[in-house]
Order: C-alpha cells, then sequence, then structure tokens
C-alpha cells in the first residue's frame, strides 16, 4: 500500500511538472531605478518568462510589441515599394525598454544573454553560477506559498522568493537554480525588482513562435558568439567610445540623411556622441552593477 501511495506521488510529481514546463507565460512587473542620482525615478517594465519544454525566453513585452508593429509597417513598406524608407520610431528609438533577451537551457543549466550594439547581435554565453542559501521564512504570493533565499550575482545582494508548488527551477532574467519558481526577487538597495503579476498559458501562435535561438523582431546585423568575459570587455569600450560602431558604418559618406535632411556627417556624429553619452550617463545603475567596474 506505502509502494502505491509513493507511486501515485511520483506519477503526479511527473504530471505536475510535465504541466508546468508545457508553454507557460510567467508576467512580471519590473521596477527598477536606471540612475542612482536620481533614486525617486523609478520605472516600470512588463517582463514576460515563456517556459518551454527544455528552456525558457526572457523579454520586454512592451519592446516586442513595439517592435512587431515597426515591422509590419516596414514589412508593408517592401511589399508596396521594394525598399524601406524609415523604420517607424515606435520601435527603433522608444526610451526606457529593455531591449535584451535571455535564453535559459535546461539540460546543461546554460545562459545565453541576447543583445544588440550597433549593427551586431551578441549572443553571450555565461556560464556563472548561482550559489543560494535558502532561509526558513515564508510567505504567500499570488496565492502561492514561497520560501525566501539569498544570493549574491553582478555586484548586488538579492533576495528571492520561490515556490516548490511550481517545480521549474527557472526565474526572472538570468536567476535561476532554486527548487521552484521564483516569483519574487530585489536587491538590496531597492533599485531593481521583479515580481510575478501572473501566469497563463501560451497560445498555439505563441508556442510557434518560441524557439531557443529566435529572439530579435528585427533580426539585421551579424551574430556574434561570445563569453560573458569577452561581452563585458565590448560593453566598457562601447560606453567609452559610443559612435565606434556608427563612425564605421557611415565612413564612406559625406552627408546624412537625417530625416529628409542631408546633414554634414561629422556635424551628425558629434551630435548623436553628445546624446548617446547623455544616455549613457544616465544608465549608471544597471542591474549587473559590476558590469562598470573597470
Amino acid at each position: 500500500m506505502a509502494y502505491s501511495e509513493k507511486l501515485i506521488g511520483i506519477v503526479f510529481l511527473f504530471l505536475f511538472v510535465s504541466l508546468f514546463s508545457q508553454h507557460q507565460r510567467f508576467t512580471y512587473d519590473y521596477q527598477y531605478i536606471p540612475d542612482s542620482t536620481r533614486m525617486q525615478d523609478k520605472r516600470t517594465e512588463i517582463m514576460y518568462l515563456d517556459v518551454a519544454p527544455g528552456f525558457s525566453r526572457f523579454f520586454s513585452g512592451e519592446t516586442f510589441k513595439n517592435d512587431s508593429i515597426s515591422k509590419a509597417i516596414t514589412d508593408k513598406q517592401m511589399k508596396a515599394t521594394g525598399r524601406v524608407d524609415q523604420i517607424p520610431q515606435t520601435a527603433a528609438s522608444k526610451n526606457n525598454t529593455i531591449r535584451y533577451t535571455v535564453i535559459k537551457n535546461y539540460s546543461d543549466h546554460t545562459v545565453f544573454f541576447l543583445t544588440r550594439m550597433g549593427r551586431s547581435k551578441y549572443n553571450v554565453s555565461d556560464r556563472r553560477t548561482m550559489s543560494w542559501s535558502i532561509h526558513p521564512d515564508k510567505e504567500v504570493i499570488k496565492g502561492y506559498a514561497v520560501q525566501k533565499a539569498t544570493t549574491d550575482f553582478g555586484g548586488r545582494k538579492w533576495t528571492a522568493w520561490f515556490t516548490a508548488d511550481i517545480p521549474v527551477q527557472d526565474g526572472p532574467y538570468k536567476f535561476h537554480g532554486l527548487p521552484g519558481m521564483i516569483l519574487k526577487i530585489e536587491d538590496a538597495g531597492g533599485s531593481h525588482s521583479f515580481t510575478l503579476a501572473g501566469i497563463r498559458k501560451l497560445s498555439d501562435l505563441e508556442i510557434e513562435n518560441l524557439t531557443p535561438s529566435g529572439s530579435f523582431v528585427f533580426d539585421f546585423g551579424d551574430k556574434v558568439d561570445i563569453d560573458f568575459p569577452k561581452y563585458r570587455q565590448i560593453f566598457l569600450e562601447s560606453r567609452n567610445d559610443p559612435t565606434k560602431s556608427l563612425r564605421m558604418t557611415l565612413h564612406d559618406l559625406e552627408k546624412v540623411n537625417v530625416n529628409g535632411t542631408m546633414i554634414d556627417k561629422s556635424t551628425y556624429l558629434r551630435e548623436r556622441e553628445l546624446q548617446m553619452k547623455k544616455t549613457i550617463q544616465d544608465d549608471n545603475n544597471i542591474i549587473e552593477i559590476d558590469m562598470l567596474k573597470k
């Protein structure tokens, strides 16, 4: 009798795990403070963690929506005229949206960080491990019993709340490795926090478009596979010289078309450099703050 009950329990657990690995979307409210000199300026982004058998994909819902709308417009231009006259601003330069994607491979626990700098797409393999301490503290989030865990990652101390009721070792951003889904996580300084807003099953169309490598709506430019240390080097170089890629792209031109007006390339680059350096200056409180250490 005891063996039968144990077997039934194992079967039930297997079915439960299978259920939550079959194309579920976990929606998180991401609150963050981009500029440490303006702690009152807290921003919010809706983030999606799409869980599929074998992998997950984490990305900004707002960015994906804007890029999808823009792609539909550019596809219409291409079909009508055979060329794209201009990428709509709703996608190309929308401020305060998260532009990266995080892919987690469940089979070997590999994390891939996909982002873009200039015309290059970077597929960054991040094999750093997370060392968790699990604490006895318990709470309830969205009806799920959760337990406290802490870790140090990216130069910050993090407190997470995970639930064993959803037996998927995953969570928002790069966070993973606890015996259950992370429903909430925040850093000690209050600069970055992810909180579960809801869970739903993906539609057939969403499942069809969910792949372990596809992440960019605008899939242009070269793809570069690199490891995390190399990406950190490129990231710092880009912050120090933000127009380097743009200068290379425009090196054969003397003038640049800006909204239908031709202006001198050097003037354009100078203005763009000032804009980009101001953006970088205001983005000094990134989630992995140790990336800024030289």
